[in-house]
């Protein structure tokens, strides 16, 4: 060992030999140097320039970083005795001089007791706001004055290969800068082996091989700027550690999850009505573009159909967000509000076009698209779909509920019946079809053509108009 150590220093001291002529006497930890070579003078300086910067970024996040620590609450063994409360560590970033705090789900969710470690050493109890899994996003809120807040950078705008710091408190070390490099964006969830749990398949990263280790958790990623790009969350390591491998979630996701937490305690999500498919590379190569998604299908009467979309066609932005991947498309659509316009840029037949779609909240819209809209005409519920076939796909509605008693229920409709025409006729919309039977002279009764079980058969039903 003392080997090792007198080696270490020998090549140190050889290294800061060499290095001595080429330090700048401008700055304050320059050593003297004779006739410095301008190229080495020049090279020397640009290093201290980064040292600053470093030290600048550090000094503007630090103070509001902080440590969490999370109690668990006792369990009871076999004998019926309680075992002690297990304590968690992890970061956070106060991101409100109200007192609010932001850092990841999976740091507070098996907790009760949330304690707040400040940087001027205060400590205080945490009040939980609201979380997002989905995300893994949590919001606290401690009770506090004189607190820092940090800015959100634009995500979008950072650079592979950028400068950029990430704080927190691994291993319970805290206030930890550690530096590195954006090594990628548009990251999706971490493979097995992170060192968090991940349910969710369409989580997006900012991949960085700035140290991230346990503890770091929730803590911020910054630019040089001390602004926040990204939310340390997840690593890659077969030992736990960190191995060059740290993902964050970008800035322009967390700061819209925590903006709705922190005013409404939850999240709408936004809903564009398609299912996907990813650009293969080769084919992205042809068309020149970064990358795109296809869309396979349109879902029920939703925002894409209304914007005449179309299967087969290529998004390749959102928002202005571009969408190289599903992870990227299905986080833009996310970050979309509710009934607010979107334009939509995509490919179709080689051509670059723009839509605009007012997409709707999401977990309602796909509610409606499972269970169905009731037509009360022949009272049944019917929720658009497409009926696969071995050489072709038909689209139409599948019937998710019968009313009793209704002229479905007399016909003998079933659950899972697909119907694809009504005389002849195929409709956009469960909405089209009320209109068009109420619109009709004729009171015969309706032809229907549907599928069961493999089987095309028709009906004729009468509906009822007395509404």
């Amino acid at each position: 060992m003392k080997h090792t150590t007198k080696a270490t220093s020998r090549l140190a001291t050889i290294a800061l030999l060499a290095l001595a002529p080429t330090i700048s006497l401008a700055h304050p930890l320059a050593l003297p140097a004779a006739d410095p070579d301008p190229s080495q003078q020049h090279a020397m300086d640009m290093a201290f320039n980064i040292s600053d910067a470093f030290e600048y970024a550090s000094a503007k996040i630090e103070p509001s970083v902080v440590h969490i620590t999370v109690r668990k609450p006792a369990t009871r063994t076999r004998r019926g005795v309680s075992a002690p409360s297990q304590s968690g560590l992890g970061s956070g970033v106060i991101v409100d001089e109200r007192g609010y705090i932001i850092t990841n789900n999976h740091v507070i969710e098996q907790g009760n007791d949330i304690i707040v470690r400040l940087n001027d050493g205060r400590e205080m109890s945490a009040e939980l706001v609201g979380t997002f899994p989905e995300s893994d996003i949590a919001v606290l809120k401690v009770e506090a004055t004189d607190l820092t807040p940090a800015s959100f950078a634009d995500s979008e705008a950072v650079r592979v290969g950028q400068w950029v710091l990430a704080v927190g408190s691994p291993f319970g070390f805290e206030q930890t800068v550690t530096a590195g490099i954006v090594s990628a964006k548009g990251r999706g969830s971490p493979s097995s082996g992170t060192n968090a749990d991940r349910s969710d398949g369409l989580q997006e990263f900012i991949q960085t091989d700035a140290a991230i280790n346990p503890g770091n958790s929730g803590g911020p990623l910054v630019d040089l700027h001390g602004r926040i790009i990204g939310i340390n969350t997840a690593i890659i390591s077969r030992t736990g550690s960190n191995n060059g491998l740290g993902f964050a979630i970008p800035a322009d996701i967390a700061e819209s999850v925590t903006d709705q937490l922190i005013e409404s305690g939850s999240v709408r999500r936004g809903w564009l009505g398609i299912s996907m498919l990813p650009l293969d590379p080769a084919e992205a190569h042809r068309l020149k573009i970064d990358g795109g998604v296809e869309i396979r299908t349109l879902i029920g009467e939703g925002p894409a159909k209304k914007a005449k979309l179309r299967a087969g066609d290529i998004i390749t932005a959102v928002g202005g967000r571009t969408t190289e991947n599903i992870v990227r498309l299905s986080n833009a659509i996310m970050l979309t509000k509710p009934n607010d316009p979107v334009d939509i840029q995509y490919l179709r037949d080689g051509k670059l076009r723009t839509a605009s779609a007012i997409v709707t909240d999401r977990d309602e819209s796909m509610f409606i698209a499972q269970t169905g809209v009731e037509l009360e005409e022949i009272g049944a519920k019917l929720a658009a779909g497409v009926y696969r076939m071995r050489n072709r796909s038909v689209e139409g509605f599948i019937v998710t509920g019968i009313n009793r008693d209704s002229p479905a229920d007399e016909l003998g409709l079933s659950p899972d019946d697909f119907i694809y025409g009504i005389d002849g006729r195929q409709f956009a919309s469960v909405e089209s079809i009320r209109d068009y039977i109420r619109d009709r002279k004729s009171t015969e009764p309706l032809n229907l053509n549907f599928f069961r079980n493999q089987r095309n058969l028709s009906a004729e039903i009468q509906p009822d108009l007395d509404d």
